[in-house]
């Protein structure tokens, strides 16, 4: 783990609460509102679509931040945000690391969204069996604002080469590191003000 990019308890937990809790509260704030029209079976559906998309729109922010404080605590160096793929490949660290862009790009590279790329180089424990394996992969986390999931691009690296692309999303409400965990069978943890967390958190 690479513990200067550990997040702080209350970075971490901002996101974590704000990732599961601002759907429903939109509906229940909607309800409420118009709670007086909804008696009468006004339903106010179009009031109820501007509570989601707001809601939908952080929701994804959180999707995204979260994803990233699972992937950078396993990796060296990470992109700047971006919006297109071609940002991701251009960016300095894919030289400095020696990172196969032109076979990554051949494997597909998402065209637009929010976006960062991670060289994860990191000895991360299985789930089973519970020993450690040593990661090398390209990772692209992406999310598309207003839509509730993000998408986890890894593309495992051996000798130089890609050896296999691998596509995960996390769909709201599935709990980030849990779903990285399920997919991969890789213990993804977080360090919280130097308390390990595991995906459970």
């Amino acid at each position: 783990m690479y513990m200067a990019h550990a997040p702080s308890g209350i970075e971490f937990s901002f996101w974590f609460v704000l990732y599961f809790i601002v759907i429903p509260v939109a509906v229940i704030i909607w309800a409420w509102h118009y709670h007086a029209y909804l008696q009468k079976k006004q339903y106010k559906l179009k009031e109820l679509a501007i509570y989601l998309l707001v809601a939908l729109f952080v929701t994804s922010i959180a999707s995204f931040n979260l994803a990233h404080m699972y992937i950078y605590i396993h990796s060296p160096a990470a992109t700047g945000t971006c919006f297109t793929g071609s940002c991701v490949m251009s960016d300095k660290i894919l030289d400095y690391y020696h990172i196969p862009k032109n076979e990554i790009e051949k494997y597909g590279v998402p065209s637009f969204g929010l976006m960062r790329g991670y060289w994860v180089y990191d000895g991360i424990s299985q789930v089973s069996p519970a020993v450690p394996v040593d990661i090398k992969a390209f990772v692209i986390v992406r999310t598309i604002p207003f839509l509730p999931f993000s998408e986890v691009i890894m593309y495992n690296i051996k000798d130089g080469h890609v050896t296999g692309k691998k596509t995960i999303y996390i769909v709201w409400p599935m709990q980030p590191g849990k779903r990285l965990t399920q997919e991969t069978n890789l213990r993804f943890t977080v360090i919280l003000a130097g308390v390990k967390s595991g995906p459970g958190v």
